[in-house]
């Protein structure tokens, strides 16, 4: 791992050569990146110039990840303050994140309404709902556990789940790779992550759905945003 002085010294270049960074965070579920521009540093801290998005989503996550062909790896910051008067942010607490942002560039849209689902795997018909939506993949919130006393489904099991989607009343059938599975401590809730075997007849829909709620998701963000510069003070 690159010392944090060495880190401060790359930023420093960063600003003196007016070059600028790509940041990444998401929105419940839609990845929000746009480039920024480092302003100073000063003892552990810089200062960038964001998009407007960028702000929002640093001001609600609280964080951010930074990318640059001259940054060694990405590196994870801690939000520290966000201006939304001159859409500044300061960041700290860096640390490597590897070379990969993974799932963070996937668009996994949140339901607007509750949408339930039904998994099968060929024995037991288990109630869900789903928590995430993309056309290569679904995440889903189930009590399997409450009902059976044990989670049938395992990591690398197929499945098949049914729902309908508010912008159809056509029941969707997919089948599904298990791929995650995550008990919520405390609790008879698991969610699973599961990977989508395409379907012709089926992924025009799920395209149509997650565009639909990535555009207003996206709206909800700038109208966050407008909200938090409304209510911050006017700067010079």
């Amino acid at each position: 791992m690159v010392p944090l002085d060495a880190l401060l010294k790359i930023f420093s270049q960063m600003a003196a050569k007016a070059q600028p960074v790509l940041l990444l965070n998401t929105y419940r579920g839609v990845p929000v990146s746009n480039e920024a521009q480092v302003l100073s540093i000063h003892q552990g801290y810089v200062v960038f110039k964001v998009h407007p998005y960028q702000a929002a989503c640093l001001n609600l996550e609280g964080l951010t990840f930074i990318q640059s062909k001259l940054l060694p790896e990405i590196y994870r910051a801690k939000t520290v303050a966000v201006d939304f008067s001159k859409n500044q942010v300061i960041l700290t607490e860096f640390s490597g994140a590897g070379n990969s942002i993974g799932k963070r560039a996937i668009t996994r849209v949140q339901p607007k309404e509750p949408v339930d689902a039904e998994l099968y795997d060929g024995e037991h018909r288990v109630p869900a709902r789903l928590s995430d939506i993309s056309t290569a993949g679904v995440g889903i919130f189930t009590f399997a556990t409450y009902i059976y006393g044990d989670l049938s489904f395992e990591k690398g099991a197929q499945v098949y789940i049914d729902f309908t989607l508010p912008t159809t009343q056509r029941v969707i059938r997919l089948q599904a790779r298990v791929t995650s599975l995550v008990h919520q401590q405390g609790t008879f809730l698991h969610r699973l992550g599961l990977e989508i075997t395409p379907n012709p007849s089926v992924d025009k829909l799920l395209k149509q759905y997650v565009d639909m709620r990535q555009a207003e998701l996206l709206q909800e963000l700038h109208l966050y945003y407008e909200s938090m510069q409304r209510l911050s003070p006017l700067k010079d």
